[in-house]
């Protein structure tokens, strides 16, 4: 195998790559959209539900809990929105571990050289520029 072939071949792999973490990160971005948590509280009197950023986008009251009083209410929904909040950020850290964690893993072998075959960035990057030439041609 000639040089240009293997630097072909690097590139195939990287742009391969490339493409797989893009389409890993767009399926973790519409996982993330879509990410609700539930909380509840008063002996599961009072259950809120909120969107990713923690936002309460529902609330149930039992009419039993009617009976705490509007302070001891108030306490629970804003303890069931504090639960909801932790549960949607669990649900968000197991969206993205798998994808950090590639990524990680990633970067550890970028600075090892060992993702782009022992070369540096430059010489990716002018094996890029090159192939742009030649397609304009």
């Amino acid at each position: 195998m000639d040089d240009t072939t293997g630097g072909e071949s690097r590139i195939d792999d990287l742009v391969t790559t490339i493409t797989r973490r893009n389409a890993a990160l767009r399926e973790a971005q519409a996982r993330m959209s879509e990410l609700r948590g539930e909380g509840r509280a008063a002996a599961e009197r009072v259950t809120v539900e909120v969107d990713r950023f923690g936002a309460l986008t529902g609330l149930r009251i039992d009419p039993r809990a009617m009976r705490l009083g509007s302070e001891a209410l108030a306490e629970a929904i804003l303890g069931a929105a504090e639960q909801g909040l932790r549960d949607v950020r669990a649900r968000a850290d197991e969206v993205m571990r798998p994808l950090i964690a590639e990524l990680a893993a990633a970067n550890a072998q970028a600075v090892a050289g060992v993702d782009l075959g022992g070369q540096d960035l430059d010489d990716v990057l002018a094996a890029l520029r090159d192939i742009r030439h030649d397609l304009r041609m």
